[in-house]
């Protein structure tokens, strides 16, 4: 027999093999019943903190490097294909309720039906991003970037990939201990 913390346990979506809507509706559902807990937990803050200011260096990275202009010149002249539809189907709920714990609003639906659901007409439309988003450098992005700049970029996404992970586990722990 079940008690009622199994059975909650077993509900949440936890993996990518859930459907975007699911995945939503539970990391909605979990900040708006348990974000201020969470948040609270012993460590959290100090951690959003710390994911928050990484991806806030590899933007600035992206930005001083040409990445971000390369990138939406990709997008608008050759298409992009880097946030292609399906890439949202490695996203799992923990890392979109880390979202909503960092204040994001989650788009209910998708912008572009041939792009990834958290694309927007400005770029992509969250802060925590999966791995595969925050590594990924094209062979034409690679081609135009000095070695040095791979290497800045590279330790810079190694510093948010390395961050997130360390809140992503935070979180699922809480989730794990709490409910």
């Amino acid at each position: 027999m079940h008690n009622s913390k199994t059975s909650v346990i077993e509900g949440l979506p936890l993996g990518v093999h859930h459907s975007m809507e699911h995945k939503l509706l539970w990391a909605n559902r979990l900040y708006e019943l348990s974000g201020p807990a969470i948040l609270q937990a012993p460590a959290m803050a100090s951690l959003v903190a710390a994911y928050d200011d990484a991806i806030a260096r590899t933007w600035s990275a992206m930005w001083s490097l040409g990445v971000v202009s390369h990138c939406t010149d990709c997008a608008i002249n050759d298409g992009g294909s880097c946030c292609g539809k399906g890439i949202e189907d490695h996203f799992d709920m923990p890392l979109l309720l880390i979202n909503r714990l960092m204040g994001v609003e989650l788009p209910v639906r998708r912008w572009d039906e041939h792009g990834c659901w958290f694309l927007g007409p400005q770029g992509c439309l969250i802060k925590a991003r999966h791995t595969l988003c925050v590594n990924y450098i094209c062979k034409r992005l690679q081609s135009s970037l000095s070695h040095e700049a791979v290497i800045a970029l590279g330790q810079a996404t190694v510093n948010e990939t390395d961050a997130g992970f360390r809140l992503e586990e935070a979180v699922k722990k809480w989730l794990m201990n709490s409910l």
